[in-house]
Order: structure tokens, then sequence, then C-alpha cells
């Protein structure tokens, strides 16, 4: 980004690597980084106003590119004034099928308008998307119902917020039956829960959560299929227990912790943020207590090892919205973009031989992460729902 930034100032940018350079300024979460290298790239040119106040300049410039995302179409609207003109690095509108980029060269306001067809097919990232299964048989697509009191299980009513939440509420202090539900979201969705208890369970893409509508006796039990982060409710009285698609079991009395568990990964791991858990192994019937920032593997056998020093940011981040690599094979990069942008992987020969480090928004088009992997001589192509890797 800031190689192209700088060849941008000079002019030097060719239509695509214009059109490479705009992306950034879409990405949620990329303002401060692009705040950074605006002033530094630019602090120290001949402008012409030297009085420029450079954060409510930029709070502008960003503001106009936000309230731009939305303009109606053929409205193109003169953006900038001679204050602030050099400050702004880009500007984009989304035009019906069309992505205008506004292109505006250092010793010139005037705006060079690029045309970029877009009516090519997208594979859009995931969002939240998930189907919940009632006691009784029945199921709902969380997506298609209105936001407020979804139905009533056992005395606990379900409730649908607006932000991809499914909040169990208790009517009585313990219901007089346990019912069983299960939440499942699909390649591409996420969804978050909230048990009867307060406990808060974020499910990643293809897992399922199975759970009591309302908690009873002397523990809390859940069953676990995918990936999930829970941030449990205290309550000693009642520890919460996680079993883990077969394998094995985490027992907790309130803590942190991400739970990976898919069946297409070589272990089942247990990476913990805050507070104590146990983890056992269902063939081995042998326990481990970890502590905070360590991680429990769970193998096929039923054996665990401890990796005392785990990476708890990649455990944790793709919850709230981004790809966490630290020394990732291509195979296990390529799994985490199938569950997420609902694709199978096809490979054409070999395995390439990469490793990836770093991170990457999960809001991205998928043909914006193929560009990222063809910058590591990784080159893809997808037909219908499949990514071809080519040799």
């Amino acid at each position: 980004m800031q190689e192209l930034f700088a060849k941008y100032l000079n002019n030097e940018c060719s239509p695509e690597e214009v059109k490479e350079l705009l992306s950034y300024f879409i990405v949620f979460g990329n303002e401060k980084t692009l705040r950074n290298l605006i002033v530094e790239n630019l602090a120290d040119q001949d402008l012409e106003d030297e009085d420029i106040a450079w954060n409510p300049a930029l709070d502008k410039t960003f503001a106009v590119i936000k309230s731009r995302m939305n303009v109606e179409k053929g409205k193109v609207v003169p953006l900038f004034r001679r204050s602030w003109v050099r400050i702004a690095a880009a500007v984009i509108f989304l035009l019906g099928g069309f992505a205008v980029f506004s292109l505006i060269k250092k010793t010139n306001p005037n705006q060079d308008i690029v045309k970029i067809n877009s009516s090519k097919p997208k594979q859009n990232a995931g969002s939240n998307k998930a189907v919940l299964s009632l006691a009784n048989g029945s199921n709902i697509i969380l997506e298609t119902v209105e936001n407020g009191t979804v139905t009533k299980q056992g005395g606990t009513e379900i409730i649908k917020l607006a932000h991809g939440q499914l909040v169990y509420k208790l009517l009585n202090e313990k219901p007089a039956e346990v019912l069983f539900n299960s939440i499942k979201t699909p390649r591409g969705g996420q969804y978050e829960v909230i048990l009867s208890d307060g406990s808060k369970v974020w499910l990643n893409a293809a897992s399922s959560l199975r759970f009591p509508a309302g908690f009873n006796g002397n523990e809390r039990k859940v069953e676990l299929s995918g990936e999930a982060y829970f941030e449990v409710a205290k309550n000693a009285s009642m520890p919460f227990k996680v079993e883990i698609a077969g394998k094995g079991e985490v027992e907790v009395l309130g803590t942190h912790f991400n739970i990976n568990a898919y069946s297409d990964e070589i272990t089942a791991n247990t990476t913990l943020i805050e507070g104590s858990v146990k983890v056992m192994g269902f063939s081995s019937h042998k326990s481990h207590i970890i502590n905070p920032g360590e991680q429990a593997q769970i193998h096929g056998n039923g054996q665990i090892t401890i990796k005392k020093e785990a990476d708890a940011r990649q455990a944790m981040v793709w919850k709230d919205g981004t790809f966490n690599f630290n020394n990732a094979d291509l195979r296990t990069v390529l799994r985490q973009l199938s569950r997420w942008y609902d694709v199978d992987i096809q490979f054409k020969g070999a395995v390439p031989e990469r490793k990836f480090n770093g991170e990457i928004q999960r809001d991205l088009d998928l043909s914006q992460v193929l560009k990222l992997l063809e910058k590591n001589e990784v080159f893809c192509r997808l037909e219908g729902k499949t990514l071809v890797v080519l040799q």
C-alpha cells in the first residue's frame, strides 16, 4: 500500500494499480493506517496552504469517501476544496453497475474519471446467517425472520437482535424441563448466541452448537462441531462443559477461550484467553489444565499436547472480522477461505509450498483475496463454486 501510494503521488500508477490502491480505502479498519500513510507522505510536500490542519482535513476526506459510497446514480459532484485537495488520496463511488474511481493528480485538482466495468460476478464474503433448530424439530432460518421475539421454548424466550445475535432469556428462575436447541452456520455464515445463563458464544462458518434452551441440574453442557469463541458466565455451582465433536471435553467455571474442532483439521485446539480450563480427550481419558496463552491440542488418538506459547490473537480475531495467519501453509489458508467464501478447493498438480503471515479482513471480496495470493505466486481460477489452484 505504501509503495502504491508513493507511485500515485508521482503520477506513476497504472489504472490497475490505482484500482488496487483505492480498494484499501473501502476496507473496514484501514482508516488509521491510511491516515498515517497520507500524513507521512504529504507532510513534507510543497503545499499551497502551509497552515492546513491535518486531522480536520483528513476527517473531511474520509467523511466524503463514506458519504459517496451510496451516491445516486449519475450525480457526480465536485468533491474537493483547494485547501485540502492534495491531502485526499482517493475517493470511490458506487454508481449502478460501475465502480467510478476519482484520480486526484498532485499537480492538478481537476479530476480524471476512470470507469471500470464491474459486471463480472463476485464471490462475496460471509455474513450473519444460521439455522436454529428447536426441540420440536422445526427449523428457523434466522436471516429471514424479523428482529424481536422469535419463539419460546420451555420457559425461555428466544429473541433476535439487530446485529446477528440470538438471545435466550429465562422467563422462570429454572426451566421445568430441559429442551435442546441447536444453531448451525453454513459455509459463509457466522452467528452469535447468548445462552440463558448469560454466556456468549460466537460461531464461525460451517459450525454448530447444541445446547439447552434453559440450563438445569448441576452442570451447563453444550456440544460443539466446528469453531466457536466462548465467554462463559461465572457460576461455581454449575460448571460449564463443552463436548468437542466426540473427541474430548473442555470444563470451565468462567473464562474466555476459543475451540477449533473442524473435522478436516488434524487436531481439535482449545486456546485459552482468560481464566482456566481442563481439557480431556475421550480416547485417552487423560486431562490437562491449561493457563491463559496456552493451547491444548487433542489428536485423533485422544492424546493431548500443550502448546505453551500459543497465538491467542490468531485464535480469536476471526470473530472480529479478520483472518490471521502465522506461518500457515497454503492448505491451512485455503481451508479457511473455503468455509468463509463457500467454495470447494481443487488442486491442479502439486500443492505450492508457501507460508503465510499477517492478517486479511474477512469482508474483502474473494477476488481481492485471490490477488493477494497471486502476489505469492499462487494462481487460482474460480469455476462456479470451485476454486481451482493452478499448477
